[in-house]
């Protein structure tokens, strides 16, 4: 049975927000899709189909008492509900799906595979940033290949993982390059890595995705040609076993039998202190062949990152127990 009768896009508030980035009016629901590789990604601006109404509507009050801005994008094989889409949303780690892409394609391209060794100097990892993979290599040469790399960077968000794939495959713009020629919706930036980022913090809001962009990118990687053979699986198995964010999205599936497989970002304190990202981005698959992509993002949030965590997975279980009813 389908969730949804027919393709919808859903209306709901219109907030005015200022960050570093120019002031920008904000109306939920809009929807931006770009032209790219092979894709055919479009929502009509239609009132809700019949049955999502209920949906719809704790959704957006769990949006409107969210003490930031909140985005979500729900994207089944048929239907696409969508609320505060026209924002663009800091990704933090969340770009380590589209680098790990980014990572195989480039690797393919050049007749290489993902178990290509890379051999790293002493000094190129950072004792400061979060990096638990990578700590024990701290001040030591080593090779590591590049799939290792990739999973450390999905699986436990190793910022120094994610540094060392920029620096000896693709660089922040080659991988914004490539995935803006084959992503489903190109309505992302990526400039700067966790290097950069961390140098000045402001540069978060400028690696920026919409929900919609990041729920189509995970499903394509699950139901479309995207990603195939072994280096896809890969990417695809890393995702499934990431380690962090388990009180977000995935809070929702606790004695459920539902395949999982997503990726977190977490961001830093702006100069107003609030939390510049809190994030999830995720696929399902249900026993009975059902399956939805999931994208809650929140920025500029005014509170913890537990009660970030817990407000996105609000959001994982009204979504959860439609599909249940």
């Amino acid at each position: 049975m389908s969730l949804f009768a027919k393709k919808s896009v859903s209306m709901g508030k219109i907030a005015m927000f200022f960050g570093r980035m120019a002031a920008a009016m904000v109306t939920a629901g809009a929807v931006a899709v770009s032209a790219g590789c092979a894709r055919d990604a479009a929502a009509s601006e239609a009132g809700p189909a019949a049955g999502i109404g209920s949906l719809e509507g704790e959704l957006l009050e769990i949006v409107n008492r969210t003490p930031g801005v909140m985005g979500i994008a729900l994207v089944t094989d048929s239907d696409t509900l969508l609320i505060n889409n026209g924002v663009r949303y800091p990704m933090m780690s969340v770009f380590k799906l589209h680098q790990a892409i980014a990572t195989v394609k480039m690797l393919e391209d050049a007749g290489a595979s993902a178990d290509t060794l890379i051999a790293v100097g002493a000094s190129e990892l950072d004792p400061d940033t979060w990096s638990p993979d990578l700590k024990p290599f701290i001040g030591q040469p080593f090779e590591i290949s590049a799939r290792r790399l990739m999973d450390y960077a999905l699986i436990s968000s190793d910022n120094n993982a994610s540094n060392l794939l920029f620096d000896h495959i693709a660089d922040p713009s080659t991988v914004d390059s490539i995935m803006h020629r084959c992503a489903p919706d190109t309505t992302f930036r990526i400039l700067w890595s966790e290097t950069q980022m961390s140098l000045d913090h402001d540069r978060a809001y400028e690696n920026y995705t919409s929900p919609l962009s990041a729920a189509l990118l995970i499903r394509a990687l699950f139901v479309s040609d995207l990603l195939p053979g072994r280096s896809g699986d890969g990417v695809r198995e890393a995702l499934a076993a990431v380690a962090t964010g388990r009180d977000r999205l995935a809070a929702a599936l606790e004695g459920r039998d539902v395949y999982f497989a997503h990726k977190t970002g977490s961001g830093y304190r702006n100069s107003r202190g609030e939390l510049a990202a809190h994030n999830d981005v995720g696929y399902f698959r249900l026993p009975d062949g059902r399956e939805y992509a999931l994208a809650v993002l929140i920025r500029d949030f005014r509170g913890t990152e537990q009660e970030a965590s817990s407000l996105i997975a609000e959001v994982s279980g009204v979504v959860l127990s439609e599909f249940y009813r």
